[in-house]
């Protein structure tokens, strides 16, 4: 290898991880235990010969030490495929039990905590209705600390066949009292059978389980640095059990199908290390609590207004549960991501904004919900891993600084100012940053009150002078972020604007080498307007409002919606743009970024004869009454109504042939669609063949990329972000634009990294 080469390779990054909540690394202890299981002492322990006593004295052996560290001198420990095994098959014995005794009906309760992993009630749910017991699944609500409401505990037991709890939480690390739950349980109702989730808490606080009256109590292997698909579930000796797998009578008959001993193999090796409590492998809690203040530390160098979601002295100390005013979860998760910085946002994706239903049930602010991240750690960090870890955080300020995602006395990065347009979204709502670079100037429209801070982080951390803020519209479903930002950027008003913001003392509005003015566009609603864009006497876009909607037309049924004055506006706008002139609304309810009166008319033919004829055209007032019904009937408030369907980019690349690729299309233009923190964060250009020129089109700038030229029609564009969806949202953008060789990167920046 060249010297340029391997100083090439050296640019990767190396990898930190740290969402050991969700799965840990095997340790090498128990990876050498499962190659000598799998190769050497691969016995069946079932067999009667020597090979299979080999085996079984390793099962029970490993059985002998999981009664040990969780502190269970009686009961049974049955080895399963891991927690999920174990909660179903705890809720089978616990429902089937039930069901003898005779309680069912929706006056018998199923209780769990509100923050339990969804396993649980999805489970209780499922077998409920299976077992036909027709119980109501009822959720125990939880303080703002994550903390289980014992008064409802106290109030609802009596009348509770199961209540299940965890030990420690998932996705907060809050772990329950569980000598005050059991004294709460117990004397309430001493015969109530009581599940507690324990995936989270072994290794991390500790566990006396012979001393409780819990019933059933799973646990994972692969969430303490043994591999997936092995676990183990406590039994207590008195519990009612009814094996969940039934066949060969394996485990004592609590669980037919042969052990999976190269797993069982591995618990033992971990057993082994947790119950020498030297801190040779895993680490005291002081130490724990040590290694958490240093990361939370380097968090707060990089984001000073850090706010935790879960604290001492409620929380196991390897999770750290946070937000940051200003930022969403994908945002912060995007950012370390790039860095080479494995965390994790603790929710499910969604069409929305995701948020978390265990901060939601804390009952925290939205945006909290809405931005927390988990960073977890193991028990087993050793104090080099912490510190390569706070390191890599900590270099991470600068980029937010110099990238103006927070305030700070720090020069923007030259290659990531702000300059052209820069659409931000909010959910399905839009916000656009104009800037001219030349004059440090900065027009906004259409600002979100979500999209405030950053707006104005980007306008002050740059230095622009903001010329306006405008709006197209009196907003129905959101109030405008303009008096907000005045606030934030402590602006002076000069002379007196309108309802919308457009300074009455001027007809045009200049900022630097481009030029606003205003039209009237009347019909979704009666103040709506058009502000369209020229650039050095050259009109290049239109801000529409909800006038016109990617993919579709805004709503005509509010009170002073005029569908006459609608086919009216768009006639007017279509006399002053072109058929290609980008469109720019206020909403983008389906990833589309933009649309032109080319794309529109073509989608949707009714608007083509709104355009050429004087009356309206047939099926129009039909279209109307539908698309009115369609919006009443809608599950959440929308300002327009998108219908078209478009066929996915179907050019992909698939990673391992990305090289011969781009050896053979050596025209190719490779995009990269990431953000500009993300991009400074960590450079696609290691990961790529040596010599391959990026261009970086973050999807918040795409529409300038249109206007400015960077990209053409006829070029041929490779299109890379960190997953490879936003690069598949970009090559479908592009596809409905008119580009017909648009590839993307499958996988994205993550299979190369």
């Amino acid at each position: 290898m060249s010297t340029a080469s391997a100083q090439h390779q050296r640019l990767r990054q190396q990898e930190v991880y740290l969402d050991n909540n969700a799965t840990t690394p095997v340790l090498p202890c128990a990876a050498a235990a499962v190659m000598h299981h799998m190769q050497t002492c691969f016995g069946n322990p079932s067999s009667s010969h020597s090979t299979g006593i080999k085996a079984k004295v390793e099962l029970e052996a490993t059985r002998a030490l999981a009664r040990k560290v969780i502190g269970a001198s009686s009961g049974q420990i049955v080895f399963t495929s891991g927690a999920t095994e174990g909660i179903q098959t705890s809720i089978v014995a616990a429902l089937q039990a039930a069901k003898s005794r005779g309680q069912t009906g929706p006056e018998v309760l199923l209780l769990y905590g509100a923050t339990e992993h969804k396993a649980v009630p999805e489970s209780l749910k499922h077998w409920n209705q299976v077992l036909q017991l027709g119980a109501t699944v009822k959720a125990i609500p939880v303080n703002s600390q994550g903390l289980l409401d014992l008064d409802f505990i106290r109030r609802h037991l009596p009348q509770t066949a199961l209540i299940c709890t965890m030990a420690a939480n998932n996705e907060t690390g809050v772990k329950q009292d569980l000598a005050l739950l059991e004294k709460v349980i117990r004397s309430a109702n001493p015969d109530v059978l009581w599940m507690v989730d324990c995936v989270q808490a072994l290794g991390k606080m500790q566990l006396d389980i012979a001393n409780t009256s819990i019933d059933y109590a799973p646990f994972s292997g692969h969430k303490l640095y043994a591999p997936k698909g092995i676990g183990f579930l406590y039994v207590r000796q008195e519990a009612p059990y009814q094996p969940f797998i039934a066949g060969g009578g394996q485990e004592a008959g609590l669980r037919s199908g042969t052990e999976n001993l190269p797993g069982i193999a591995a618990l033992h090796a971990i057993f082994t290390e947790l119950d020498k409590k030297d801190g040779s492998v895993f680490q005291p809690e002081p130490v724990l609590w040590q290694y958490r203040e240093a990361l939370l530390s380097a968090l707060r160098a990089v984001f000073p207004t850090l706010v935790l979601n879960s604290d001492a002295p409620f929380i196991v100390p390897t999770t750290l549960n946070f937000s940051v005013p200003g930022f969403y979860s994908k945002d912060i998760m995007d950012l370390f991501d790039a860095a080479g910085i494995r965390i994790s946002s603790g929710s499910a994706c969604s069409s929305k904004v995701p948020s978390s239903f265990v901060l939601d049930a804390m009952g925290l602010e939205s945006w909290r919900s809405q931005g927390a991240i988990r960073l977890s750690f193991g028990p087993a960090m050793t104090a080099a891993e912490c510190e390569t870890a706070c390191h890599a955080i900590r270099r991470l300020a600068v980029i937010v600084q110099r990238c103006c995602l927070v305030l700070s006395d720090a020069e923007p990065l030259s290659d990531n100012a702000v300059s052209g347009l820069t659409q931000l979204k909010h959910e399905d709502m839009c916000s656009y940053l104009l800037v001219c670079a030349k004059s440090q100037q900065a027009v906004i429209i259409d600002p979100v009150m979500a999209l405030a801070n950053r707006l104005a982080n980007m306008v002050q951390g740059q230095g622009l002078q903001l010329v306006a803020i405008l709006d197209t519209h009196l907003h129905q479903d959101h109030r405008s972020a303009r008096d907000d930002l005045t606030a934030l950027l402590g602006l002076q008003q000069e002379g007196a604007t309108d309802v919308l913001g457009w300074p009455f003392s001027q007809a045009v509005i200049e900022c630097g080498d481009y030029q606003l003015s205003k039209i009237a566009t009347p019909g979704h609603s009666a103040e709506s307007r058009s502000y369209l864009l020229s650039q050095q006497g050259l009109r290049v876009a239109a801000f529409v409002g909800d006038l016109l909607l990617p993919g579709g037309v805004g709503r005509l049924d509010l009170a002073d919606s005029d569908p006459a004055a609608f086919q009216q506006s768009l006639k007017t706008l279509n006399r002053m743009v072109t058929p290609d002139t980008l469109l720019l609304s206020s909403h983008d309810y389906a990833q589309r970024f933009f649309t032109t009166f080319a794309i529109a008319t073509k989608e949707q033919p009714l608007l083509g004869a709104l355009l050429t004829e004087n009356d309206n055209p047939p099926g129009w007032l039909h279209t109307l009454q539908q698309q009115s019904a369609a919006l009443c009937q809608a599950s959440q408030y929308q300002c327009g109504v998108v219908e078209v369907s478009w066929s996915d980019a179907k050019a992909v690349v698939d990673t391992p042939e990305l090289q011969a690729f781009l050896q053979e299309q050596s025209d190719v233009m490779v995009v990269d669609v990431r953000e500009p923190y993300e991009q400074s964060a960590g450079a696609l250009g290691p990961y790529l063949p040596e010599g391959t020129v990026v261009q970086q089109w973050p999807l918040s700038r795409l529409c300038d990329a249109l206007l400015s030229g960077a990209l053409r029609k006829e070029q041929r564009l490779l299109l890379v972000c960190r997953s490879g969806n936003r690069s598949l949202v970009a090559a479908k953008v592009l596809n409905r634009a008119g580009f017909s060789e648009v590839y993307n990167l499958k996988g994205g920046f993550a299979m190369l990294s």
